[in-house]
């Protein structure tokens, strides 16, 4: 009978170990219990070793311990139990005693277990420990004792944020007595509740939200419809359909003076027309450009070159002493290879003799 017993509780917990967890538990991931303290207190029934003359029966005890991480456990347990003499005496016992015995007890366990994930979680015991024997009537027998076990932790409830728990506990175990003359083996079978604490667990990383997007800009107000703000357009009134440059100006501003032929010296409406161009310049500081001189085709192009460069050079010159700084508008001599108009007559070679004014800081013309 006590075989069939010791059998049938070991299969229980097999097939106890082999459930799965409950699905509705995913909002804990079961594991927290690692680093609590708990204490379980419990109640167990004994079958007894034959030599020590006593009926089976209960026993209780308490376990104090720790979870020291996802494999082990660690716990002391203590536990106490009376037991009814089997009728049977040695010769040595006196009349009148009853020899009843109360066996009590402590012991240091080390728990491995498996699965702490999961709800139900199987571990491996084993222990050692001291055991007090005393039989009513007789001297008591102090002795050391040892123990292997099979167990499972079986949660059932966890708080919000895993600072408690509630386990049950059964478990099974062989412990062996090394009794004075003689070693004792006895079957345990129990059943515990474990009490759990520790810190809570961590609250989870929220990262942190990207900052909004910058506001789109306001609108402004735009009279000319040139694309830049009245605030800033330097140029208000630009034709509408001009390139304009950052501060609203027209990029595409073509200004022409002609010449004499033969000749690099400014006119009188030439220089009136520079002084126009160097009084908007020196308000617009952040204008470059080029002064590009042209000739008509009378001549050799090595002489039209140079004439072209003296021409280019003394518009540059000219807006150079009405303020406008040096570098800002540069000569360039093109010589008769960019004619406007026809050199076969006198009228086309007239428009030919030129300086042309461009912007080059708005980039190549579109």
């Amino acid at each position: 009978m006590k075989k069939s017993l010791v059998l049938l509780s070991a299969i229980g917990l097999a097939m106890l170990a082999g459930a799965p967890a409950q699905a509705d538990d995913s909002s804990h991931p079961w594991n927290d219990e690692v680093g609590q303290w708990f204490v379980a207190p419990f109640i167990g029934y004994a079958w007894l070793d034959s030599n020590r003359l006593l009926d089976d029966g209960a026993y209780w005890g308490a376990s104090v311990g720790k979870h020291l991480s996802e494999d082990w456990s660690a716990q002391i347990t203590g536990y106490t139990g009376d037991y009814d003499n089997n009728g049977q005496k040695q010769s040595s016992w006196n009349w009148p005693a009853s020899f009843d015995a109360t066996l009590s007890g402590v012991s240091l366990d080390l728990m491995r277990v498996f699965s702490r994930d999961n709800k139900i979680s199987p571990y491996v015991l084993g222990g050692l420990g001291y055991q007090y024997d005393n039989y009513e009537g007789l001297k008591g027998d102090a002795d050391v004792t040892a123990a292997l076990g099979l167990g499972l932790m079986w949660d059932v409830y966890r708080n919000g944020d895993g600072s408690r728990t509630v386990q049950v506990r059964p478990e099974i175990r062989q412990r062996w007595d090394f009794a004075t003359g003689d070693t004792y083996s006895d079957t345990l079978v129990q059943v515990g509740i474990g009490l759990g604490w520790g810190p809570p667990r961590p609250a989870p990383v929220v990262a942190e939200a990207p900052p909004p997007p910058p506001p789109p800009p306001a609108k402004c107000s735009d009279q000319d419809g040139d694309g830049v703000c009245d605030a800033d357009d330097k140029c208000p009134n630009t034709p509408a359909g001009d390139r304009v440059g950052p501060f609203g100006c027209s990029c595409d501003v073509v200004i022409r003076t002609h010449f004499a032929f033969d000749s690099a010296e400014l006119t009188a409406e030439d220089k009136a027309t520079l002084d126009g161009v160097a009084t908007r310049l020196k308000d617009l500081q952040f204008v470059e450009g080029t002064a590009t001189g042209h000739t008509d085709s009378v001549g050799t192009a090595e002489y039209n070159q140079k004439l072209s460069e003296r021409r280019a050079q003394a518009v540059v010159d000219y807006l150079a002493a009405k303020g406008v700084g040096q570098g800002r508008i540069k000569a360039i001599g093109m010589g008769l290879t960019k004619p406007i108009a026809d050199n076969a007559t006198e009228e086309g070679r007239a428009q030919n003799r030129r300086v042309t004014i461009r912007r080059t800081d708005c980039g190549p013309a579109q």
